[in-house]
């Protein structure tokens, strides 16, 4: 198997950044409706995405990037599927209030700045060994498979983690 790491990541991070740009115009445009039918296609999307950073990617770049950086990346994440969470949980004939819309708005754009941040991961990709860049370029594939709902795989982290245990 050839190792396409690179080209998967960044494939995955250019339908997630197209995800959270739509999702950000609709939030603009107060269209609850379309926001909502957007964050459902980002819950579908992603899961597979974010369960692979969380699980394997993150861990191998904490030599290369340090916990601080890592303690962000997954706060980026749980920021980013709290704006899903709570659009799928609006009703979607209902108008969102100004302070809930700017809210949601500002954790969607922060969410599409954490995707184009994605140079420095590349970076640092490329200082992960080869044999190591194929056995995360197969946990990729995996997860791909697996298909999960990122939110099913935050669900299924919180379930899983003692009370005392959490990201680096």
């Amino acid at each position: 198997m050839k190792n396409n790491l690179f080209e998967a990541f960044h494939a995955d991070h250019a339908a997630l950044g197209r995800g959270f740009h739509d999702l950000s115009q609709c939030l603009r445009s107060n269209d609850p409706a379309s926001a909502q039918r957007v964050a459902r296609s980002i819950d579908a999307v992603a899961g597979a995405h974010i369960a692979f950073e969380e699980e394997h990617f993150y861990p191998a770049l904490l030599p290369l990037l340090g916990k601080t950086e890592l303690k962000r990346m997954y706060r980026e994440h749980r920021d980013g599927l709290e704006v899903v969470r709570r659009l799928l949980q609006h009703p979607p004939e209902q108008a969102l209030d100004q302070a809930l819309l700017a809210e949601l708005l500002h954790q969607s754009e922060a969410m599409e700045s954490h995707i184009a941040e994605c140079g420095e991961l590349f970076a640092a990709m490329g200082r992960i060994p080869a044999e190591d860049q194929t056995i995360l370029h197969r946990h990729l594939l995996q997860w791909r498979e697996r298909a999960p709902r990122w939110s099913d795989f935050a669900a299924s982290r919180v379930s899983a983690r003692p009370p005392t245990t959490s990201e680096p």
